[in-house]
């Protein structure tokens, strides 16, 4: 956590996932989102005795100790993380520039979550596609090969082999494939 803070719980510490939706205020999550940020504010869903978990650590915690539970709010977990993404690199008044649509009457209206998740979900695959080509020119298929049932494969997914390279590279991985990508 931020300054170093360390946190230390027990397995029973740690509530369920919390039932929450950011899809009517998709800004909200940059205030939960990491304490890192300065957009923080130092409140969150999960609370661990009493301290609040940034959503950006809640892989760190149920991934490893409630495994099941994390399968089934990791989906919402990974959208959020491309929303946040997208808005911290721009100001919001750019980023709802950017992802705003003509109405029937005309005016802009801000993207609603789902197609604002597509579009991106489609920008993302476009930037892999590209980034994988860089990929494919400075690794080797032999780099680029995984083991899987005892069989030799090449990665062909864009997103896989971007991350991989990020890997090699010593870049952050974390949660940067979907299954979708």
């Amino acid at each position: 956590m931020a300054g170093g803070k360390l946190l230390t719980f027990r397995e029973y510490d740690i509530p369920d996932p919390p039932a929450v939706s950011y899809a009517k205020s998709i800004e909200n999550l940059l205030l939960v989102w990491d304490d890192n940020l300065s957009d923080w504010n130092k409140t969150s869903p999960l609370q661990i005795n009493g301290v609040p978990i940034p959503l950006t650590y809640w892989p760190t915690v149920y991934k490893y100790w409630k495994g099941t539970q994390w399968k089934g709010v990791k989906k919402s977990w990974f959208d959020w993380k491309i929303l946040v993404g997208a808005m911290s690199k721009t100001s919001l008044e750019d980023f709802w520039k950017r992802y705003s649509v003509n109405d029937k009457g005309g005016a802009m209206q801000r993207m609603k979550y789902t197609p604002l998740l597509a579009q991106l979900s489609k920008e993302r695959k476009v930037e892999n596609e590209k980034l994988a080509e860089v990929a494919w020119r400075e690794l080797t298929a032999e780099q680029l090969t995984y083991h899987k049932g005892g069989q030799h494969f090449v990665m062909t997914k864009p997103a896989m082999i971007v991350a991989y390279h990020r890997k090699l590279k010593g870049l952050d991985t974390e949660e940067d494939v979907d299954e979708e990508d």
